[in-house]
C-alpha cells in the first residue's frame, strides 16, 4: 500500500458495530491505545474487515481544531 498521507499506525480491529449505511470500526493501536473510525457498511464488506484483522488507520488533516471550556 502506498499513499501520501503521512500518519499511517498499524494496529489490529479490536470491534466493529456494523449499521445498515455506516460501520463503527474500533482499532487497537501500540500501548494498549484505539482508534475508532466510521466507515461506511459497503466499504468493511469490501475490504471484507473482520475482528483480528491487520489494518492501518490512516489519518491527513489539513487542520486541527483545540478547543477548551
Amino acid at each position: 500500500m502506498k499513499i501520501s498521507a503521512r500518519n499511517q499506525i498499524p494496529g489490529t480491529v479490536k470491534m466493529m458495530k456494523k449499521g445498515p449505511v455506516t460501520t463503527e470500526v474500533v482499532i487497537s493501536i501500540a500501548g494498549g491505545l484505539e482508534i475508532v473510525s466510521t466507515i461506511t457498511t459497503y466499504s468493511a464488506e469490501h475490504m471484507k474487515l473482520k475482528e483480528g484483522a491487520k489494518v492501518y488507520a490512516v489519518m491527513k488533516a489539513s487542520e486541527v481544531i483545540v478547543g477548551i471550556d
